[in-house]
């Protein structure tokens, strides 16, 4: 980037929300208008305020409206985004597939052909998911520039062509499964990995919520340990509860610190002593999971988080309390409940996440019990005889 002329630019003081230090709205409107300006140079594109501009009534016109009246309005509401959050936005990513096709031309002049061309061309060059994803932004696009006066809203060129969602996955994990990865955790020197995993298989909490937690969001009472957060994805909040088994473990983890740590400061450390960022928790993670499982093992520690909720769906866990463990409505990805009303959506109560745990535990030590099959009755004769 230096060699194409692009420079760091100083951007003003972060600003507390929350008790987090997060930017202010104006340095992450700063920061992306900069990674724009880089997404148009590399693509071969004329800089957006440096010349020309998008002409009324494009796309790339009705796109930057958006986005800006998207800020405004979370502004309004006093919602300050994180880099986090940015980076989980799929407007930005899916308009590097849109802009450098049709960023230029007028909405009424996109036709379906164009749209399914994108469409498929993602889905063979990247994913369905990423193909799903960029022709459901398009939509969302469609409907702003409609009320901007671009197009019509009931003539979106892509409802031509179904935008069908791709197949949830079902890949799990067993609790014994789990355990190997911990005990193999510990004993490869990974113990903030180790500590990590046992909390996210407890708390059902996603990887970048559990790499996140810190001191000060944990709190105690005669029960055990829990903490109380605020999910990155979803931002509401959740308590994520632990069994006594990890609450042992956690204590052991603090014992073994050099110095223990206080608020703000992040539990879980990679071997560096550094607490865990997205790409070293990824990096750990496949290194142990091909100990333990060999180089072809492909599940992921986010579904974690899945394999906890099947665990309580099977302990007959009423879809209210399932959805406070998880801190989100269960109806809108339609993943694990065909229907759920976001209107009954409760919140957040630590009497309904202990329920959910307490059905997972009793699911857990069913299988347990389980007999093995052992030997066909045909083979046992034959070993008899």
């Amino acid at each position: 980037m230096i060699a194409e002329g692009f420079r760091r630019v100083p951007l003003g003081p972060a600003i507390i929300v929350d008790g987090k230090l997060v930017p202010s709205p104006a340095d992450v409107a700063r920061a992306t208008a900069l990674n724009q300006q880089w997404d148009r140079h590399r693509h071969g594109l004329a800089p957006i305020g440096q010349g020309l501009r998008y002409h009324p009534g494009s796309v790339g016109d009705g796109y930057y409206r958006a986005m800006a009246m998207r800020e405004k309005e979370r502004e309004a509401k006093g919602i300050a985004w994180t880099r986090e959050h940015h980076s989980r936005d799929d407007w930005p990513r899916a308009w590097k597939r849109i802009e450098p096709l049709i960023g230029d031309f007028d909405p009424k002049h996109v036709t379906p052909e164009m749209l399914l061309t994108i469409r498929t061309g993602i889905a063979a060059d990247v994913s369905e998911t990423e193909a799903h994803r960029v022709i459901k932004v398009w939509r969302a696009l469609w409907a702003k520039m409609a009320v901007f006066g671009f197009c019509q809203a009931e003539r979106d060129p892509s409802l031509l062509f179904a935008n069908s969602a791709p197949k949830p996955r079902h890949d799990m994990w067993r609790e014994g499964e789990a355990v190997r990865l911990v005990k193999e955790a510990i004993r490869s020197g990974y113990n903030g990995m180790a500590m990590l995993l046992a909390v996210a298989w407890d708390s059902q909490l996603s990887p970048v919520d559990a790499r996140k937690l810190r001191v000060g969001d944990m709190r105690r009472d005669p029960v055990g340990i829990w903490f109380d957060v605020a999910r990155t994805k979803t931002g509401r909040d959740a308590i994520a509860t632990l069994s006594a088994r990890t609450t042992r473990m956690l204590q052991a983890y603090f014992d073994s610190l050099p110095a223990q740590p206080i608020g703000a400061v992040h539990i879980f450390a990679n071997r560096s002593g550094r607490p865990y960022s997205k790409d070293t928790l990824g990096d750990d993670f496949r290194d142990l999971r091909a100990k333990v499982f060999g180089d072809q093992e492909r599940r992921q520690l986010a579904h974690f988080r899945r394999s906890g909720a099947i665990e309580a769906l099977a302990g007959n866990v009423p879809p209210a309390k399932l959805s406070s463990k998880m801190a989100n409505t269960l109806s809108e990805s339609n993943r694990l409940h065909a229907t759920y009303d976001p209107a009954t959506y409760d919140p957040v109560q630590l009497a309904d996440v202990r329920d959910v745990d307490a059905a997972r535990d009793k699911r857990t030590k069913s299988q347990r019990k389980r007999p093995s099959a052992g030997p066909k009755a045909s083979q046992r004769c034959s070993a008899k005889r």
